[in-house]
């Protein structure tokens, strides 16, 4: 965090990471990351970014005025290359080509397929993981017991009992 001192007019400029979510009622509430307890709600999305832009303003100000340290956006990472050599065993390897082949594709584009398709589903799996783990669905619903066992990937021994 970076405690230089700026204007409200420089720090309303920065791309400040703005995150959206429904809540219980239906509403959006809007927060700023970066900024502790700046948020704002509304009836849409549009309508919670315009509050939002608002409540950081005066947080901004407030902060600014008391001579508190504004946190800063962290600067973006350039992004990587793309390009690695990984290796892996030989049987693996035929097995990949020979798939390709037969789907028609080029290696690199197998392995970019199945690399994004698992990342997808980890974070899939740790979605439900969170949402059996913790919090029940809004409305006080309960998961299907159903989802729950098709869901749990770590095999039978780790699933939760059916109700």
């Amino acid at each position: 965090m970076k405690t230089e001192k700026h204007d409200l007019a420089y720090y309303m400029a920065l791309p400040y990471t703005k995150l959206l979510r429904p809540d219980e009622d239906g509403d959006i509430v809007a927060r700023i990351v970066e900024l502790p307890g700046c948020s704002a709600h509304g009836e849409n999305e549009a309508e919670a970014l315009k509050n939002l832009q608002e409540a950081q303003r005066l947080w901004l100000e407030d902060s600014i005025e008391a001579g508190d340290p504004v946190p800063e956006p962290e600067k973006e990472a350039p992004l990587p290359s793309g390009k690695w050599v990984q290796r892996v065993p030989r049987s693996l390897h035929r097995h990949l080509a020979k798939t390709a082949k037969s789907e028609g594709v080029s290696l690199n584009q197998l392995v970019t397929s199945l690399l994004s398709e698992r990342l997808s589903l980890r974070a899939v799996e740790e979605t439900i993981g969170h949402i059996l783990a913790g919090s029940a669905p809004s409305g006080g619903q309960q998961c299907a017991p159903h989802l729950e066992r098709a869901f749990d990937s770590r095999g039978p021994k780790h699933r939760r009992p059916t109700r």
